[in-house]
């Protein structure tokens, strides 16, 4: 049952320069003191569709000589901006209570309408099982999770399963080990996302930022209801 519910050396910080740089100095120092422990692995391209490469991070201990529980964490941004690096010290806790962590962008509005972002989450989930051996993921316990966005992607990510027909892109090496349809997850963690797409969409609560999601969909309300975490809860 699934419950709904941090550097290298300091010069390895380098590269997400700009989203600590706003952060307040403890954070930061916080991030560094962490990440001497830990080892990134940026921008490894998980998904290759309609010519954008989809990446994501992985953040890891040191120390690999057992499997980690691991966290997938989905930025926000109303599936029309944010970045996973605007995001990293989002990661900090899980990485100080000795997961590994999973920092995920995918394509959003301006380079491929809904469900793109659904299916390239749920390829990155099929990610990390599939290289679960090669970074020391547990894949018995991963939580995913996010923000906004981020959340309704990490409740999609979580619940769905290939009958929902969201993965036909997810790439499957062979011997990957991802032969299951439906991959499990331990957990998700929903901070503040939507349920219902519609709603956002063409409904009552309509937001800019989903009409520009959905912007040139065919049978928006289908989709939409195929998009949305309320349609796959059951008793």
């Amino acid at each position: 049952m699934i419950r709904l519910c941090l550097l290298a050396p300091v010069a390895g910080l380098l590269a997400f320069a700009s989203p600590l740089a706003a952060q307040p100095r403890d954070r930061v120092l916080e991030a560094a003191a962490l990440y001497a422990d830990h080892v990134v692995v940026p921008n490894i391209v998980y998904l290759r569709s309609d010519g954008y490469e989809s990446k994501l991070d992985v953040h890891r201990p040191r120390d690999v000589s057992k499997p980690r529980p691991t966290v997938i964490f989905i930025h926000g941004g109303g599936w029309v901006g944010g970045s996973k690096e605007g995001s990293m010290l989002a990661v900090l806790p899980y990485l100080a209570m000795g997961f590994a962590a999973v920092n995920v962008e995918y394509r959003m509005a301006a380079n491929a309408p809904a469900p793109a972002s659904i299916e390239d989450c749920r390829c990155a989930l099929k990610w990390v099982i599939a290289n679960a051996k090669q970074y020391g993921f547990d894949t018995s316990k991963i939580v995913v999770t996010g923000q906004s966005a981020g959340a309704h992607l990490a409740l999609t990510t979580g619940m769905l399963t290939q009958a929902a027909g969201f993965d036909d892109r997810c790439p499957t090496p062979a011997g990957s080990g991802v032969a299951e349809d439906n991959p499990k997850v331990a957990a998700i963690v929903n901070w503040f996302g939507i349920t219902d797409v519609w709603d956002v969409v063409q409904g009552a609560n309509t937001r800019g930022y989903g009409v520009r999601w959905f912007a040139g969909v065919e049978n928006k309300a289908e989709v939409a209801r195929r998009a949305s975490p309320m349609t796959y809860v059951r008793p």
